[in-house]
């Protein structure tokens, strides 16, 4: 080692950083000590402390510590991306785990950072730079951060790190004047802007669930596309956190009580015949909120079985009225995995056997279900009790496939985002593809959604999908029209999604 530069001893990955950290180290005299990795010729990296601290003596030296960690004691977060960076998630839990730490002991501050333009930068670079510029970012950032590993990307434009316990914390306009000649190094001077606060982690009396609540929710009103700006602490964040919990619950409990929400139908067509199998059963609001959003909230305070429960009444009555059209209706994952809600369900359905045939329950993705073995019984007993069986958002998410290896259904329906993906890529033609085939080794059939021309149309029959949902064979409407013709539309902005 002797005779060259230190930072070339460290994985390439992290070489920015050590630069960074040693810098840091003649800025302030010290640095805490550090998680980085080693290089090593076959390529196993070795995860040690990196502590420095510099001596304005004659010589000016920088002292270096190393202490190798062993695989055994470390607890490790994969990084999101090329920034190296943990994500909202991890970083979450890390900073509830550090804020639990004694008096003295935990962190006290936090910085938030928006570049407002960055996401159009990454996409518009080659990947080579685009990682190479969110490395030097994560670098920044993690230099300053609680023993190196303290910092996070939030989403593509929001990023965080908690401040050291000791030392110096960079200021503001330290943060920016780094981060800017990070843009300037790239020649990005006038493309991003940045943008940084401090915001303050004083528990006070708050529980470790408190803290997490607070926690989040400054961290996702930061995120939110309004960029609406955060309290200035967690105890601040937490009290309005619960003023807009108590608010959202009354507003979604009066909605379900007063019957305040009404059911769209979209058709699903045949790809073959162009004829109308079943309709999908939409909510709508009547003073104009988003149904998505609505729906979320609703799982997060625990009514979205309550909001099932009412969808499935309106859909019953609306098979009563109708006779011969079959409906199909979401459940979400929270629900099914809920003792209560399936005896409840249970119970409604049980005067109504004559419409087994013609209601259908889409299982959708938007709450993960953890009791796989609960959610499983219930869904083979709607089956045998003659309802259709939908795995809704297929594609969407990871928890897709395990659903498929777990529940017997009789549909599957592939995410639209999926499907849009696959008109220009082969990869994800042959993913489809492959979804087709396993569905009919299975005995289950596939329905695309967002089918909005017959280029997407063709395309589906193409790849083996048997039934199709989309603005091409109408859009959702507040009646049913025909049972045997769809009526086409062209799309306007509807998601056509049970949120």
């Amino acid at each position: 080692m002797k005779g060259k530069n230190i930072c070339n001893i460290f994985a390439a990955s992290d070489r920015s950083f050590a630069r960074r950290l040693l810098d840091r180290a003649r800025k302030v005299g010290r640095i805490e000590p550090c998680s980085i990795r080693l290089d090593q010729p076959d390529d196993r990296s070795i995860l040690v402390n990196l502590g420095a601290c510099y001596l304005p003596n004659t010589d000016n030296a920088i002292y270096v510590s190393l202490t190798v960690l062993s695989d055994a004691v470390v607890v490790t977060n994969e990084p999101r991306d090329a920034s190296g960076l943990l994500g909202r998630e991890d970083f979450e839990q890390m900073t509830s785990r550090a804020l639990d730490h004694p008096d003295g002991h935990a962190p006290k501050e936090m910085k938030l950072i928006r570049l407002k333009g960055l996401s159009g930068v990454v996409n518009s670079l080659p990947k080579d730079k685009s990682d190479e510029l969110l490395g030097e970012i994560g670098s920044v950032l993690r230099a300053q951060s609680l023993a190196g590993n303290g910092a996070a990307r939030l989403s593509d434009e929001e990023f965080s790190y908690m401040a050291p316990v000791k030392g110096d914390s960079a200021t503001p306009e330290s943060l920016t004047r780094d981060l800017c000649g990070v843009m300037s190094a790239a020649g990005l001077d006038d493309d991003i802007r940045t943008n940084v606060m401090s915001f303050e982690l004083n528990t006070g009396n708050l529980d470790q669930d408190s803290i997490a609540r607070a926690l989040s929710y400054a961290l996702t009103n930061f995120c939110h596309p309004d960029n609406k700006p955060p309290k200035a602490s967690l105890e601040e964040s937490l009290k309005e956190a619960m003023d807009e919990t108590v608010q959202h619950f009354d507003s979604i409990r009066n909605l379900i009580d007063d019957n305040n929400f009404t059911l769209f139908y979209q058709p699903v067509v045949s790809l073959e015949t162009r004829k109308v199998h079943h309709y999908e059963a939409l909510m709508r609001f009547k003073d104009g909120r988003k149904p998505f959003d609505t729906i979320r909230m609703s799982e997060q305070l625990g009514l979205v079985q309550d909001f099932d429960l009412a969808v499935a009444k309106k859909a019953i009555e609306t098979i009563n009225l109708h006779k011969t059209v079959s409906i199909a209706i979401n459940l979400s994952g929270q629900s099914v995995q809920d003792e209560a809600f399936r005896n409840n369900l249970r119970q409604l359905l049980a005067p109504y056997r004559m419409t087994t045939k013609l209601l259908m329950f889409e299982l959708t993705e938007s709450s993960a279900i953890e009791d796989l073995e609960a959610a499983g019984k219930f869904l083979k007993w709607l089956r045998q009790s003659g309802f259709g069986v939908c795995l809704d958002d297929f594609g969407a998410g990871a928890a897709a496939y395990a659903y498929l290896r777990r529940f017997d259904v009789d549909f599957v329906k592939i995410d639209g985002p999926f499907l849009r993906e696959a008109k220009e890529n082969p990869r994800q033609r042959a993913l489809i593809r492959s979804v087709s085939v396993l569905c009919k080794e299975l005995k289950c059939s596939v329905v695309a959604e967002m089918i909005e021309d017959e280029e997407t149309a063709k395309l589906c029959k193409a790849l083996g999908i048997e039934y199709g949902q989309g603005y091409l064979f109408g859009k959702p409407r507040a009646e049913i029209v025909s049972a045997k013709e769809p009526v086409a539309a062209r799309r306007s902005g509807t998601v056509e999604s049970w949120g």
